[in-house]
């Protein structure tokens, strides 16, 4: 903890003139004032505290609060450090105020379960109070994986971010360019060569370099036992997405597919239930969000297939759904498809970016 309570009044570690006498904001026990030449000065509860404020807090933490609390009076806030919040019993790194909004702010440099970030987060929400999570050196060391992409992924100007602060520059980083097709990483590769890549590692799938029970078992149900690689071009994901799925994507599309191949021509949906159809059919992988409900960017995934779907004529629109058209036709092989695809049947795919 970067403050604590004497006499009535909150004191800044780095301010502190005597060495006892403190105490903390939430649970009012004795705390230790610890500081040394390579040391940031903080208050620490003593051992066997039950206490959590302040518990387990790394020299990352500590210094990136106090950059933190200056950074945002540089930018106007009004700020208060380690505010305690007796309604919920739980103090945010920072409470940001600006004219009747408030904003907490958390500086996350360990780790945090889905769940105990979603209890904190109803918490502000109980309060009126607004959030953001910085992500800490931990967080930027390596590619997240997807389920924690997802879990502190936040809206910042109506798009998806993820937040990191570095404490090495005193810098807020906006992380927008998570948007990725199946296999492939970034937007920079044309859909052409994003098919060709996504052909590779169906290939890699299919024929010894993983892909467990639910890919073997989809394996057994393809129509004529042709490639998993000789898939529809529709089933290949050309457009980026933020990530909602713990698959790729072009999984996800192939079991529509081939579930549409076995659904009898000129079926019916209303919209509400192919979309819920669409949905079920990515059964348990859908990633679970922990700053947002990520309604919105499911529906976008499912909106995206639909009008490919609507542009392959495998569904044609009427006013209160959609029609099964046509059966989407798989290839015979991954030569014939990669063939299609050098006579310009890719057109259809440009058309898309």
């Amino acid at each position: 903890m970067l403050v604590a309570v004497k006499a009535g009044r909150l004191v800044l570690a780095g301010n502190a003139q005597e060495k006892t006498g403190y105490r903390c904001p939430g649970c009012n026990e004795l705390v230790i004032l610890r500081r040394g030449r390579h040391k940031i000065a903080h208050f620490a509860h003593r051992p066997g505290s039950k206490c959590r404020l302040g518990e387990g807090e790394t020299s990352e933490h500590l210094l990136g609060k106090r950059q933190l609390l200056q950074w945002y009076r540089q930018q106007g806030y009004q700020v208060k450090l380690e505010a305690y919040l007796p309604q919920i019993a739980q103090r945010p790194d920072l409470l940001l105020t600006e004219k009747d909004r408030r904003v907490a702010i958390e500086f996350q440099c360990s780790p945090l379960s889905l769940e105990r970030l979603r209890e904190r987060n109803a918490g502000y929400r109980q309060c009126g109070i607004s959030f953001h999570w910085l992500l800490g050196a931990p967080y930027q060391k390596r590619r997240l994986q997807v389920a924690k992409v997802a879990q502190f992924t936040q809206e910042v100007a109506g798009r998806p971010v993820l937040l990191f602060w570095d404490t090495r520059v005193g810098r807020l980083l906006v992380q927008r360019d998570l948007l990725q097709c199946s296999f492939v990483h970034g937007t920079e590769m044309g859909p052409v060569m994003m098919i060709r890549a996504q052909i590779h590692h169906l290939n890699g799938i299919q024929y010894g370099r993983g892909g467990g029970v639910i890919v073997r078992q989809m394996l057994t149900s393809l129509p004529g036992h042709y490639p998993l690689a000789a898939c529809p071009l529709v089933c290949h994901d050309t457009v980026p997405t933020w990530p909602v799925l713990d698959e790729p994507v072009i999984m996800w599309r192939i079991r529509v597919v081939m579930a549409l191949i076995h659904q009898p021509v000129f079926t019916f949906w209303s919209q509400a239930n192919w979309r819920e159809w669409l949905a079920v059919m990515a059964a348990d992988h859908w990633l679970n969000f922990g700053c947002l409900d990520g309604r919105s960017l499911r529906d976008n995934l499912l909106v995206i297939f639909t009008q490919e779907l609507l542009r392959e004529r495998v569904l044609i629109a009427c006013p209160d759904g959609y029609i099964l058209f046509q059966h989407p036709v798989w290839f015979t092989s991954v030569p014939e498809k990669l063939k299609y695809l050098e006579r310009g049947g890719f057109s259809r795919i440009s058309a898309l970016k």
